[in-house]
């Protein structure tokens, strides 16, 4: 389309219309920057007004520069007041139809994004749902079991007294089985040895009758558990047939102070060996007496010995005795 001023050829996008003469102008040939011109609001486009219409004197023409300006009529100017108003309707309405696209759109979007939070959330919901009753059913699991558990418990309670019971009983037996014993150890050993002689002998020197056929069962050397030492003579058990007996017999046996093997016939290099006399205990007596007579010097006592297989300590003359019987009775030697 041609300016009116300049007569080139313009893009449409760059001219503007005078709402008077109707007229199209280049906007730099009527003082325009691009910029402001491109500001402009299409209701300001559509009211403005070329230079000579603003001035009321009408635009020279090149070619007929003396032609007289034309009067608009008052036919004219309603009919351009009413294109106007059209163009700024048909304006607004092309711009209320693009904002209501644009809404439709975005109005589409959301749908279509709360249809799949929607979905998502059912989802989700659904897992809440099964891992809600999947701890459930492990909680009530958990609630057998503790139950299960806590049975168990008091079984194995059960089952320790029981053994505890078992274990004291056969503690006991153990020891009931030697009451009638007394072991004797420091006697030097020697290849052919008469023990029924020894025995004879020891009673003659603590003044007790001894009946060898009635009075003994048997009398014989015992290995000791884990003895690595070959030096040491083996100690020697007699075994009597009355309990009664041998206490008296031990008791005297015990009066015998710094008794050696010289005393019962022993000569040589041996004859120096000290002998003691005591009561057969069990293993787990002797390991009692051992954990006694360390608890006892300890912590003061006076006395610690071994009567008729039980283990007694006393701090003084004038403290009563306890008994050590088991493991925690050895907690009352403070």
């Amino acid at each position: 389309m041609d300016c009116k001023t300049c007569y080139v050829v313009v893009n449409e996008e760059d001219l503007i219309n005078c709402s008077a003469c109707r007229g199209s102008y280049h906007y730099a040939c009527i003082g325009l920057k691009e910029l402001d011109f491109k500001k402009m609001l299409p209701m300001n486009k559509i009211k403005w007004k070329c230079p000579s219409c603003k001035s009321g004197k009408k635009k020279d023409n090149k070619n007929s520069p003396n032609t007289p300006r034309l009067e608009c009529s008052s036919s004219q100017s309603q009919s351009m007041i009413n294109i106007d108003a059209n163009a700024l309707m048909e304006h607004f309405d092309g711009r209320f139809s693009a904002l209501q696209s644009a809404i439709d759109s975005l109005k589409s979007d959301v749908n279509d994004k709360l249809t799949g939070l929607s979905a998502t959330v059912n989802s989700w919901e659904t897992k809440m749902n099964g891992f809600a009753s999947l701890i459930a059913l492990i909680n009530e699991q958990i609630s057998d079991l503790k139950e299960e558990n806590d049975k168990l418990k008091q079984d194995l309670d059960h089952i320790r007294s029981k053994v505890r019971d078992i274990s004291d009983c056969i503690d006991r037996n153990d020891q009931w089985v030697r009451r009638s014993n007394i072991q004797i150890n420091g006697v030097p050993e020697k290849k052919g040895e008469n023990l029924l002689s020894l025995v004879k002998s020891l009673a003659q020197k603590c003044n007790f009758i001894i009946n060898i056929d009635s009075d003994v069962d048997f009398v014989t050397r015992v290995a000791v558990k884990n003895d690595a030492d070959n030096k040491t003579p083996k100690p020697i058990i007699l075994k009597m047939h009355s309990r009664y007996k041998k206490d008296d017999f031990l008791s005297l046996l015990r009066k015998l102070k710094n008794c050696t093997a010289s005393d019962i016939g022993i000569t040589g290099s041996q004859s120096g060996y000290k002998i003691f006399f005591n009561d057969h205990l069990s293993a787990k007596n002797k390991h009692l007496l051992k954990q006694a007579k360390r608890l006892a010097k300890e912590k003061g006592y006076v006395y610690c010995w071994v009567r008729n297989c039980s283990i007694m300590v006393r701090r003084s003359d004038q403290s009563p005795i306890i008994h050590i019987t088991s493991e925690r009775s050895l907690n009352k030697i403070v």
